[in-house]
């Protein structure tokens, strides 16, 4: 949000026609919060900062009650270094949402039965970051973002942003099972999610790829651990 290239109101669209049974994670970069420093023309922006932090309030109360986690951007981190004011973290302090400004991991029990019966509910564990890579390369962003599975080792999910070209793979690793004795194979995803703007100028300066126009939608089964991961 700030961005003229922003698409913002997409995801608006989206947050509106979406069922009680959906919920949103926030990797980062909300705002777009050019400041003089940064790769981002400040007097390039659509909005100042005061109506773009309006216009993230009114996102999150749209979304109320089914953002189940934020992480900040290198954008919004911008603010925090410079003058110590963490614009994400307040926003979600308020509004009781898990939030982290490095990795956050979330423990997420799916079903339909009582929520106290954890038992018989479906456990997934998604781990996310906003990623970063100097790449220029499609592989080399894979592998910059891909630093994730080897921080925090028994995840379901790795949910990862910041490099603006989408990428899902289903990958897998062998972990010891030391209560059965025996080792055992665990598939996981490693996914980075694509952009919500168009392509900047900066972009173009630079020769960088524009990022393809896209969302990623995961479908957890509360019947049996199972994962359906789509981009649309």
């Amino acid at each position: 949000m700030g961005s003229p290239e922003s698409q913002f109101r997409t995801l608006i669209d989206v947050i509106a026609k979406a069922d009680e049974n959906t919920y949103f994670i926030l990797l980062g970069d909300i705002l777009d919060n050019a400041i003089k420093d940064s790769i981002g023309d400040i007097y390039n922006q659509d909005m100042n900062p005061h109506e773009a932090f309006e216009q993230a309030i009114g996102l999150f109360e749209q979304a109320k009650g089914q953002i189940l986690g934020v992480i900040e951007g290198n954008h919004e981190a911008r603010t925090r270094k410079q003058v110590g004011v963490d614009i994400l973290g307040l926003l979600c302090e308020e509004r009781h949402i898990p939030y982290s400004n490095d990795i956050l991991v979330l423990d997420i029990a799916v079903g339909t039965r009582a929520p106290r019966d954890m038992k018989r509910r479906v456990q997934y564990t998604l781990v996310c970051g906003h990623g970063y890579s100097a790449s220029r390369t499609v592989g080399g962003k894979i592998t910059a973002n891909g630093r994730l599975i080897d921080v925090v080792v028994n995840g379901d999910i790795y949910l990862t942003a910041h490099t603006h070209q989408p990428s899902i793979l289903k990958l897998a690793r062998f972990e010891a099972d030391t209560r059965n004795k025996k080792i055992q194979r665990r598939d996981f995803y490693l996914i980075t999610v694509p952009s919500w703007t168009g392509y900047e100028n900066y972009a173009a300066v630079k020769f960088m790829h524009p990022s393809a126009e896209a969302f990623v939608e995961l479908e957890l089964s509360g019947l049996e651990k199972h994962i359906e991961v789509k981009m649309r």
